[in-house]
Protein backbone atom coordinates (compact mmCIF):
# COMPACT_ATOMS: atom_id res chain seq x y z
CA UNK A 1 0.00 0.00 0.00
CA UNK A 2 1.32 3.35 -1.18
CA UNK A 3 2.22 6.21 1.86
CA UNK A 4 1.55 8.74 -0.17
CA UNK A 5 -0.34 9.37 -3.50
CA UNK A 6 -0.37 12.87 -5.68
CA UNK A 7 -1.71 13.20 -9.21
CA UNK A 8 0.93 12.64 -12.01
CA UNK A 9 2.44 15.97 -13.62
CA UNK A 10 1.60 17.10 -15.95
CA UNK A 11 -2.12 16.31 -14.92
CA UNK A 12 -3.62 13.85 -16.99
CA UNK A 13 -7.19 11.62 -16.97
CA UNK A 14 -7.29 8.14 -17.42
CA UNK A 15 -9.07 7.31 -20.44
CA UNK A 16 -10.83 4.43 -19.30
CA UNK A 17 -11.76 5.45 -15.73
CA UNK A 18 -12.37 9.15 -16.24
CA UNK A 19 -10.15 10.15 -13.23
CA UNK A 20 -6.92 11.98 -13.10
CA UNK A 21 -3.96 9.81 -13.16
CA UNK A 22 -2.13 9.70 -10.15
CA UNK A 23 1.67 8.70 -8.56
CA UNK A 24 2.39 7.10 -5.41
CA UNK A 25 5.68 6.94 -3.34
CA UNK A 26 9.22 7.49 -4.73
CA UNK A 27 7.45 8.65 -7.65
CA UNK A 28 5.79 11.26 -6.19
CA UNK A 29 8.83 12.69 -4.30
CA UNK A 30 10.16 12.75 -7.82
CA UNK A 31 7.31 14.63 -9.65
CA UNK A 32 7.45 17.18 -6.62
CA UNK A 33 11.17 17.85 -6.55
CA UNK A 34 10.74 18.85 -10.48
CA UNK A 35 7.88 20.85 -9.50
CA UNK A 36 9.83 22.96 -7.34
CA UNK A 37 12.76 22.91 -8.97
CA UNK A 38 11.09 24.42 -12.55
CA UNK A 39 8.54 27.00 -10.33
CA UNK A 40 9.94 30.52 -9.75
CA UNK A 41 9.35 32.16 -6.03
CA UNK A 42 6.83 34.45 -6.21
CA UNK A 43 5.17 32.77 -9.53
CA UNK A 44 2.36 31.14 -6.73
CA UNK A 45 0.23 33.89 -5.13
CA UNK A 46 -0.59 31.90 -2.69
CA UNK A 47 2.70 30.37 -1.38
CA UNK A 48 4.72 33.02 -2.75
CA UNK A 49 8.05 31.31 -1.84
CA UNK A 50 7.15 27.94 -3.49
CA UNK A 51 10.00 27.24 -5.59
CA UNK A 52 13.43 28.31 -6.01
CA UNK A 53 15.38 31.68 -7.26
CA UNK A 54 17.13 29.17 -9.96
CA UNK A 55 15.94 32.31 -12.87
CA UNK A 56 16.93 35.02 -11.03
CA UNK A 57 20.42 33.75 -11.75
CA UNK A 58 20.12 33.09 -15.40
CA UNK A 59 22.50 36.29 -16.70
CA UNK A 60 25.07 36.16 -14.21
CA UNK A 61 28.74 35.70 -13.80
CA UNK A 62 29.26 31.52 -13.40
CA UNK A 63 32.19 31.66 -11.06
CA UNK A 64 32.20 29.99 -7.39
CA UNK A 65 29.88 32.22 -5.70
CA UNK A 66 27.23 31.66 -8.42
CA UNK A 67 27.52 28.29 -7.99
CA UNK A 68 27.10 28.32 -4.38
CA UNK A 69 23.53 30.38 -4.85
CA UNK A 70 22.38 27.63 -6.88
CA UNK A 71 23.38 25.25 -4.57
CA UNK A 72 21.61 27.19 -1.52
CA UNK A 73 18.55 28.23 -3.19
CA UNK A 74 17.83 24.81 -4.37
CA UNK A 75 18.60 22.94 -1.28
CA UNK A 76 16.61 25.57 1.23
CA UNK A 77 13.23 24.89 -0.99
CA UNK A 78 13.65 21.42 -1.17
CA UNK A 79 14.39 21.13 2.19
CA UNK A 80 11.37 23.49 3.07
CA UNK A 81 8.98 22.05 0.46
CA UNK A 82 9.39 18.06 0.41
CA UNK A 83 9.48 16.68 3.62
CA UNK A 84 10.25 13.53 2.33
CA UNK A 85 13.67 13.54 1.22
CA UNK A 86 15.85 12.75 3.82
CA UNK A 87 19.55 12.50 2.39
CA UNK A 88 20.25 15.23 0.25
CA UNK A 89 23.20 15.90 -2.37
CA UNK A 90 23.14 19.41 -4.77
CA UNK A 91 25.82 19.50 -7.17
CA UNK A 92 25.96 22.30 -9.86
CA UNK A 93 28.03 22.30 -12.99
CA UNK A 94 29.06 24.96 -15.50
CA UNK A 95 29.75 24.56 -18.97
CA UNK A 96 32.41 26.62 -20.42
CA UNK A 97 31.86 28.71 -23.30
CA UNK A 98 30.36 32.44 -24.79
CA UNK A 99 26.88 30.72 -24.20
CA UNK A 100 26.66 28.50 -20.63
CA UNK A 101 24.56 26.07 -19.73
CA UNK A 102 24.59 25.27 -15.51
CA UNK A 103 23.14 21.97 -15.03
CA UNK A 104 21.63 21.35 -11.27
CA UNK A 105 21.55 17.67 -10.22
CA UNK A 106 19.74 16.53 -7.14
CA UNK A 107 20.85 13.22 -5.66
CA UNK A 108 18.84 12.30 -2.57
CA UNK A 109 17.26 9.49 -0.58
CA UNK A 110 13.54 9.47 0.80
CA UNK A 111 11.39 8.51 3.74
CA UNK A 112 9.69 6.03 2.00
CA UNK A 113 11.69 3.46 -0.09
CA UNK A 114 15.63 3.79 1.03
CA UNK A 115 16.26 4.19 -3.04
CA UNK A 116 18.44 6.71 -4.50
CA UNK A 117 16.85 9.34 -6.74
CA UNK A 118 18.46 11.73 -9.16
CA UNK A 119 16.85 14.54 -10.69
CA UNK A 120 18.78 16.95 -13.34
CA UNK A 121 18.10 20.64 -14.44
CA UNK A 122 19.46 22.37 -17.25
CA UNK A 123 19.46 26.43 -17.10
CA UNK A 124 20.64 28.07 -20.46
CA UNK A 125 19.22 31.27 -21.96
CA UNK A 126 15.97 29.35 -23.18
CA UNK A 127 15.43 28.56 -19.47
CA UNK A 128 15.14 25.90 -17.40
CA UNK A 129 14.91 22.43 -18.50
Amino acid sequence: MASIKGWKFPVQVDKSTGRIMTVEDNENVKQSVNIILRTEQYERKIFPTFGTDMRAYMFEVVDQTFISMIKSTVTGSLKRWESHIKDLHVSVRAAAGPICKVETIVDYLTDIAPVQERVSKTMDMSGIK
